[in-house]
C-alpha cells in the first residue's frame, strides 16, 4: 500500500468535509453570495423577505385565549400582533393551561404554528404580567415594575425558543411610559431601557425585534431625537408607533409631515396599533390608513375580534365587518387589507 498517497487522500477528504460543514453551518439569515439576506430582516428602513421589499397589513389578535387564524386569510392579512396578557403564566409549549384568573391560555408555539399554517408572520407582544388590569404594561416604566427581572427572564426564553424562526418577531414591551410624561420620562431613559431589552432578545436570537415609542406608543419624537443613535450597532430593529388621538385628531397635512420626517431619517417604522376609539374618543382612521398605504408602511389594526359591542372590533359576532358606531371601521380596514400591497422602493 502506498501510505504517502493514502495520507494525501485523507487530507483531501478532511478538507472537503470542512468546506461542506462551513456551508451548512451558515445561519439562514446570513447574506447569500449575492449579498441578499435570507428570511425576514430589516434593511435600512425596509422590511425584507429574501431581498424583496414588503408592505404587511395585519391585525392584533387574541390567540392566547383561543388559537385560530384561518379566518384572517379571507381579509388577505399578512401578519398578527399577538396579545400576551399574562406573560407570567402563558405556556411556551404543550397543552392549554388554566391560569390564576380562570382563563385558558394557549401556548406560544401553538399560536406560531397556527399562524405559519395560514402564511402569517407572528409578532409576540407582552401586554401584561399576570393577566390583571393593574399589571398591564401600558403607561409603565419597565424598570420600575416589581416584576421587571422576572419579565426579562421570560423575554429571554421567548427569544431562545423561537431563535430559528425568522417569521416570529418579538416586541420588548407594549406602550411604555405615561402619555403625559408625568413619570419623569426622558429620551435617555427610553434609550437605556430599550437597549437593555433589545440586548436580552438579541443575545438569544437574530430575529426582528420591535421597539415601542414613548408616551404609551404614540410619540415618535424619541425616534427623531435618538432613533438613529439607538440603531447604531444593532440589527433587525423595527420601531413600533401607535396611532390614536395623538395622530388621528391631526390634519392630513400634519400627519403627512410627521411621516415624512420619519422617512427622511430612514427610520424603520411599523404602526402596531390603529383604531377608531381610544380613551372614549371616537376618531376616523381613514386618512391615516390612506397615508400609510401610500407610504408603503406596514401596520396591524386593533382589533381582530368578533364583537359589534366593541367599537374597535373589526368584525361582528356573525363575521361581517363591524361598522357599528365606529366610522365604518370594519369595512374601511377590510378594503385596505384587500388592496394590492405598496412596498417602499
Amino acid at each position: 500500500m502506498n501510505f504517502s498517497k493514502l495520507h494525501s487522500i485523507t487530507k483531501y477528504i478532511i478538507l472537503i468535509s470542512l468546506i461542506v460543514f462551513a456551508i451548512f453551518a451558515c445561519s439562514k439569515d446570513e447574506p447569500t453570495d449575492n449579498g441578499i439576506s435570507e428570511g425576514y430582516n430589516i434593511s435600512d428602513d425596509k422590511i425584507m423577505l429574501n431581498g424583496k421589499n414588503l408592505q404587511l397589513i395585519g391585525a392584533n389578535t387574541l390567540q392566547s385565549f383561543g388559537v385560530g387564524s384561518k379566518d384572517l386569510q379571507t381579509w388577505n392579512l399578512d401578519i398578527t400582533r399577538e396579545f400576551i396578557g399574562n406573560v407570567k403564566e402563558n405556556p411556551i409549549n404543550g397543552a392549554p393551561i388554566l391560569d390564576a384568573n380562570n382563563q385558558w391560555l394557549h401556548s406560544l408555539e401553538a399560536i406560531v404554528a397556527e399562524n405559519r399554517a395560514n402564511n402569517l408572520i407572528t409578532i409576540l407582544c407582552p401586554f401584561g404580567w399576570d393577566g390583571t388590569p393593574d399589571h398591564l404594561f401600558t403607561g409603565k416604566r419597565p424598570t420600575e415594575t416589581f416584576f421587571y427581572n422576572d419579565f426579562k427572564a421570560k423575554l429571554e426564553l421567548w427569544a431562545a425558543t423561537f431563535q430559528n424562526d425568522d417569521d416570529v418577531w418579538i416586541e420588548v414591551w407594549n406602550e411604555p411610559y405615561r402619555f403625559d410624561r408625568a413619570d419623569g420620562y426622558t429620551d435617555e431613559i427610553w434609550m437605556n431601557d430599550m437597549t437593555e431589552l433589545y440586548n436580552l432578545v438579541r443575545n438569544k436570537s437574530s430575529n426582528i425585534v420591535l421597539i415601542p415609542c414613548a408616551e404609551q406608543g404614540q410619540d415618535e419624537s424619541v425616534l427623531l431625537n435618538v432613533g438613529n443613535s439607538f440603531l447604531s450597532g444593532k440589527t433587525n430593529v423595527l420601531f413600533d408607533i401607535h396611532a390614536y388621538e395623538k395622530w388621528l385628531l391631526e390634519s392630513e397635512d400634519d400627519i403627512s409631515q410627521r411621516l415624512l420626517a420619519l422617512e427622511n431619517n430612514q427610520l424603520p417604522i411599523f404602526f402596531g396599533e390603529i383604531a377608531p376609539v381610544n380613551s372614549g374618543v371616537l376618531m376616523n382612521p381613514s386618512i391615516m390608513l390612506k397615508l400609510l398605504s401610500e407610504s408603503g408602511i406596514s401596520l396591524t389594526a386593533w382589533l381582530w375580534k368578533y364583537d359589534e359591542d366593541d367599537q374597535d372590533a373589526l368584525l361582528t359576532k356573525d363575521g361581517n365587518p363591524n361598522n357599528v358606531n365606529n366610522n365604518n371601521w370594519g369595512s374601511t380596514y377590510r378594503t385596505l387589507a384587500l388592496k394590492e400591497r405598496n412596498p417602499k422602493n
